[in-house]
């Protein structure tokens, strides 16, 4: 383990499952925990996440919320928004560093996520 330190957070199982077996053949990348919602802030001090992948679209506690709340944790994760619908600017307005569509290629969403981490350790935020 060296990579990026990433929570998975999404109330459908077969794409946190599907996300976690592509990011295991990603040596820049290490997945310490997944989530399904409001769990997630309680995961962050525990795991200590360099970045969260957060789905918008999810019952009960609502990506934008749940973006909020983990921007204002400690310690605070980068957060990069995924979502079937285009809620960039809103996801953005939450707290998120980066908004990518849901069915993106796994480079692309594997790509962000070191971009958002390289950029926080640039910045030292």
């Amino acid at each position: 383990m060296g990579g990026v330190r990433v929570l998975l957070v999404d109330d459908e199982p077969l794409f946190l499952a599907a996300l976690t077996a592509l990011f295991e053949h990603d040596d820049r990348i290490d997945v310490v925990g997944t989530a399904s919602g409001a769990d997630a802030v309680e995961l962050v001090g525990a795991c200590r996440p360099d970045v969260a992948l957060v789905d918008l679209g999810m019952p009960g506690i609502d990506g934008f919320e749940l973006t909020r709340r983990l921007v204002a944790a400690d310690p605070a994760p980068r957060v990069v928004a995924v979502s079937g619908h285009a809620d960039g600017e809103r996801a953005r307005e939450a707290g998120a560093s980066e908004f990518l569509l849901k069915g993106g290629l796994h480079s692309e969403i594997a790509d962000t996520i070191v971009a958002v981490s390289d950029e926080s350790r640039e910045t030292g935020a």
